[in-house]
């Protein structure tokens, strides 16, 4: 049980809702007044003499003091929160592969010569379907990842022995990195996702219910379309939990015309670094009770079951 200050406020508020009423009550029906001290005195006097007093008036004290203590106890009672498990469903989709097989073309016996797949078969208006007609493949271009998850095609070169090179990937060493950054500032670090064709850098959770959610290269308007997919998620699978999210994108292609201030843009992993030095994750109160553990397996099953959503 947290006994925060809006807490008290209330119990306040009811205390003296139920010290007027009972102010009022005693007034009218017995001609008492609960905030004079003589007429306490005069009903002690009364119990010492043996005088007979109306039952009534003590069933009010009695109703007065449960009606007190039980609303006390609706304001500060534990409740437990209620955290649904997403359920994804799935539809099968089946591929008929028979036309596929058919248009196969057959073994060839005959050794001197080369049997070329086809790459994909559309048949032309014009031209009889019952005779598919094969083409040769061309060769394949060579796409080359930057690391602002951009594409430049570039066509292949003649073929040589070695093969076309490619450009180191430090993607590995960033999201090293993220994961240490993260771990030293108190979060717990959760595996990474697909989600909208797009996997996550990092995804962390912290204490209150927080949720850190990064990539790098990737647009500041695509990650808000993540944290927005996961916002989804959260309000139809929770009943009273609120969970904040922060956005931030590492090394953004649209960090000087963005339009999304909630969506944190650094330049380089330093920055993040430095900036969340300052940003330490509260350490788990006392009376947790389990429900950091409830909320870390609840985020582990959305993170299974979004991607294929």
């Amino acid at each position: 049980m947290r006994i925060r200050l809006d807490n008290i406020l209330l119990c306040t508020l009811w205390v003296l809702a139920v010290t007027l009423g009972t102010s009022f009550w005693f007034n009218t029906v017995f001609g008492f007044n609960v905030f004079s001290a003589s007429h306490w005195e005069y009903a002690a006097s009364l119990q010492a003499t043996n005088a007979p007093v109306k039952v009534s008036f003590y069933v009010s004290i009695a109703i007065t003091i449960f009606i007190a203590i039980f609303g006390i106890y609706l304001i500060l009672r534990p409740r437990i929160r209620k955290i649904r498990m997403p359920i994804m469903k799935i539809k099968k989709t089946t591929t008929n592969t028979a036309p596929i097989q058919n248009n196969l073309p057959q073994k060839n016996e005959d050794a001197s010569t080369l049997d070329i797949l086809p790459a994909e078969v559309q048949p032309s208006k014009t031209q009889n379907t019952s005779t598919p007609s094969y083409v040769g493949v061309r060769p394949p271009r060579l796409v080359v990842p930057s690391l602002n998850n951009t594409f430049m095609p570039t066509q292949s070169p003649a073929p040589t022995l070695q093969g076309p090179k490619k450009e180191p990937d430090n993607n590995d060493i960033y999201l090293t990195e993220l994961r240490t950054i993260f771990s030293n500032a108190g979060y717990t670090v959760k595996p990474n996702t697909m989600v909208n064709g797009i996997k996550t850098s990092l995804i962390a959770i912290g204490t209150n219910e927080t949720m850190w959610l990064g990539c790098i290269g990737v647009k500041t308007t695509q990650v808000r379309e993540i944290i927005e997919k996961f916002q989804r998620v959260f309000a139809d699978t929770l009943d009273e939990t609120e969970i904040s999210i922060n956005g931030f994108a590492l090394f953004a292609p649209d960090a000087g015309i963005s339009e999304f201030q909630d969506i944190l843009m650094f330049n380089s992993i330093d920055e993040l670094r430095k900036y969340m030095e300052d940003i330490k994750n509260p350490p788990i109160p006392d009376d947790d009770d389990g429900m950091f553990e409830a909320y870390s397996q609840y985020i582990d099953a959305v993170i299974t079951h979004i991607g294929k959503i």
